[in-house]
């Protein structure tokens, strides 16, 4: 069982001062009392046959995902309650609790998620099983796992009693599911994506003591994924990120609530690694496309940084530091705290991003205010409520100081209170000051890896008592504190820069553990507010390249206006001979930027040419971006897709249809209607044949069609051995006239061709010329 004695002092220990996250979090709080609650609920009546008292969202919420938003709007109100002590929240939470309750009531079953129960029927026989439906449901176990979720922190962090009541029946309905399952069935069923089940089921048995939610959690525990990683094995490259990190976020939680797991704790802690130390960018995200890329790769793109991703990974850092509280976690957990999870948020309308794209000279994109509703939406809804959970941590007697946010504590354990004033990272100085009661205790100030000068901490302004660190760790300060004292604390801050993993000619720039970003302005930005998570306009501002052989940073970067941390890149060393401004990546909004800069090289010039003409997008993930872009196939399910990496190590995913005749798959994409428009299609160059499970030969010819109209055929024959090739097409312009949108499919020719492998599909309005 947990140690009660030790863990993170959270929102309803600590306070926000002054500062950015604390403006953040009122701009959350202000979002969330914007919603209404019963277009949240309205999923859950209609799943059971009952009329709602009001029309659903739209967005995501009106597809078979729906429910998922309530969950994650229950658990921001719990713990923005906690943080803030709006009673709105609580009043709101408490009133969706009982309308869950009322829905139990009703039907007379535990179940009560907003898509119908018949997903689950299907599940609990492990039928129709993919990597993202059960049947036609999209991800139904992902999407009720954040009502238990909800239902679970509105019981921890607010004391609701009756949703212990609510969350356990819904937990017997799954777990009378459960037992009616084969091992293999229930591994089968794993195989669709299904968040973090084993991790609430754990959370169950820590609260209530029902073994059955141990074993629940077990079961639910899927051992493709988690016993390479209890061997200390990465197999991560091709696979969707986000749904991996719920499910090692559960078996630490296992492990939490019955030590005796110790392999969980052996995955969890090398899927940190693997993670943090290989697959991250510079601002503490992962993932390209939502999906895990080669082992030290670094590929930049619009979908880069699933915000989703680096909530779930903050909150794995938590579990792995409580075990062992390093540093270097807390290195990790602020530099995704600062420079992502605070961007990801529109400080004018408190909208949430998707993606963080690290596509040279893009631009953030949000999800409109009430009608997106993206995974990284609700996600999104919680972070601004969660901004104290990591900065103080208690050891019985030690009180781990991990972040530098200005805050308020009451310590409880040890009758102490303390105030963390600064302007960090505005300012290299703070105080740390006991403002009430008197015990002896250990400070541990946390030392960052960041630092190039040491750091210093001086009690009482005594000269005696003054102490000084550079390595990274912790600074230990052990004595009696008496209310009065006062801790004076440096942390010398200076330019650096960063070099990715994976091109020496590919670099960032930070300013202690900032991350900058080049403010390119907003001449010309595109609609930066969708609807549709794959309307990801690809347009850009130009990007200089740096060219210079000085490596100190600080020749060639200056400082502006350190109050506001703007700094300038020096005129002398841009391409096009024009000083560009630089400011926290976090403070970017409404304008185009680049994080990453090519270094004395080109950079990739052919994706720039691309996007600078794309009209439309769409790549083989299985997920997302194929939903939104209306897949259709007439294949078999297991022949969906698959991944792998070019010649350069980079991601690559693709689609290929075979085993019918003139076997297909197809997408919509949008097009200009006035306008002779191309389609531009990548594929994978070195393959000429697919063998089916049978020995069966498919040779890769197909037709491409638009509109049922045949553009252009195709042949793949070793094209280009290790890595993509493209094609373009031309549309006749009767096809697209006063057409918003148009269908391309992709369609084997006779019973033995296939089509594919696509790796990606454009529609441009021009011809790229530079292709041939």
């Amino acid at each position: 069982m947990i140690d009660t004695r030790k863990g993170f002092l959270g929102p309803a220990q600590v306070n926000l001062l002054k500062g950015p996250f604390q403006t953040s979090q009122h701009i959350g709080e202000r979002y969330l009392l914007s919603l209404e609650i019963d277009r949240f609920l309205a999923p859950c009546y209609e799943a059971h046959g009952l009329t709602p008292r009001k029309e659903r969202y739209a967005g995501w919420e009106s597809r078979s995902i729906s429910g998922h938003s309530l969950g994650h709007y229950m658990s921001a109100l719990a713990v923005t309650y906690q943080a803030t002590g709006n009673s709105a929240l609580k009043q709101t939470l408490d009133y969706a609790v009982s309308e869950l309750a009322a829905i139990q009531q009703t039907t007379g079953s535990g179940y009560i998620g907003g898509l119908s129960e018949e997903a689950f029927r299907i599940a609990f026989r492990a039928e129709h099983i993919g990597g993202f439906n059960i049947g036609e449901y999209w991800v139904p176990w992902y999407s009720v796992h954040k009502i238990y979720r909800g239902l679970i922190d509105a019981y921890q962090m607010t004391g609701n009693e009756q949703a212990i009541e609510v969350v356990t029946r819904f937990a017997d309905w799954a777990v009378e599911g459960l037992n009616s399952m084969t091992e293999e069935q229930i591994q089968t069923m794993l195989l669709c994506e299904h968040g973090g089940m084993n991790e609430v089921f754990a959370q169950l048995y820590g609260i209530t003591g029902n073994a059955a939610y141990l074993q629940a959690a077990r079961q639910f525990t899927h051992q493709l994924i988690l016993e390479p990683l209890e061997q200390e094995r990465d197999e991560l490259q091709g696979r969707h990120a986000n749904t991996q990190i719920p499910k090692v976020i559960g078996a630490a939680e296992i492990y939490n609530q019955d030590p005796v797991q110790t392999s969980y704790r052996t995955a969890a802690q090398f899927f940190w690694n693997t993670t943090v130390k290989h697959r991250s960018y510079v601002f503490g995200a992962t993932s390209i496309s939502e999906h895990y890329e080669a082992k030290g790769m670094e590929s930049l793109g619009i979908k880069t940084g699933e915000s989703c991703c680096t909530h779930n990974m903050m909150h794995l850092t938590k579990q792995v530091f409580a075990w062992n509280p390093d540093s270097a976690y807390m290195d990790y957990y602020e530099n995704a705290v600062y420079n992502h999870i605070l961007g990801t948020q529109d400080p004018d309308t408190g909208n949430k991003t998707y993606f963080a794209s690290t596509l040279q000279g893009h631009y953030k994109i949000y999800g409109t205010r009430d009608t997106a509703w993206w995974c990284c939406t609700g996600s999104g809804m919680e972070n601004p409520g969660k901004y104290a959970e990591a900065i103080y941590y208690e050891d019985e007697q030690n009180l781990y100081v991990n972040l530098y946010i200005a805050s308020e504590l009451e310590w409880a354990s040890q009758g102490l209170a303390l105030k963390l004033e600064t302007d960090f990272p505005y300012s290299e100085k703070g105080s740390l000051t006991i403002t009430e009661g008197s015990a002896s205790a250990c400070l541990r100030l946390r030392v960052p890896s960041w630092l190039q000068k040491p750091m210093t901490a001086t009690v009482n302004g005594d000269s005696a008592q003054s102490y000084t660190r550079l390595e990274p760790g912790y600074l230990s300060i052990d004595r009696t504190w008496s209310a009065g004292d006062v801790i004076t604390i440096t942390l010398p801050m200076a330019l650096r820069k960063y070099t990715a993993r994976d091109d020496a000619h590919k670099v960032a720039f930070q300013y202690g553990p900032i991350v900058l970003a080049g403010a390119l302005g907003s001449e010309g930005l595109p609609e930066d507010t969708i609807i549709d998570e794959t309307a990801l306009n690809p347009k850009t501002a130009p990007v200089p390249i740096i060219r210079t052989e000085e490596v100190d940073v600080s020749k060639w970067i200056k400082v502006v206006d350190k109050e506001t941390l703007t700094f300038e890149l020096s005129e002398k060393v841009t391409s096009t001979g024009e000083a560009v401004k630089l400011i926290p990546f976090y403070d970017v909004h409404h304008e185009f930027y680049t994080v990453y800069w090519a270094l004395n090289d080109e950079g990739d010039a052919l994706e720039k040419a691309l996007n600078d003409i794309t009209v439309d997008s769409v790549q083989p993930d299985g997920q997302q971006d194929e939903i939104g872009h209306r897949l259709e196939s007439n294949c078999r399910a297991e022949q969906y897709n698959g991944s792998g990496t070019d010649g350069r190590n980079r991601l690559y995913m693709w689609r290929e249809a075979y085993g019918v005749k003139e076997a297909a798959f197809s997408y919509r994409l949008a097009v200009e209607p006035d306008a002779l428009n191309h389609l531009c299609v990548a594929y994978w160059g070195g393959d000429y044949l697919h063998f089916d499970r049978e020995g069966i030969r498919y040779e890769r010819q197909f037709n491409i069609l638009v509109q049922d109209v045949v553009v252009g055929e195709q042949r793949i024959h070793m094209n280009k051995i290790g890595e993509i090739f493209r094609v373009s097409y031309e549309i006749p312009e009767e096809i697209t006239r006063g057409k918003e949108s148009v269908k391309v499919t992709f369609q084997a020719i006779g019973d033995k061709g296939c089509a594919g492998k696509v790796t990606e599909v454009r529609t441009t309005r021009s011809r790229p010329d530079f292709l041939v």
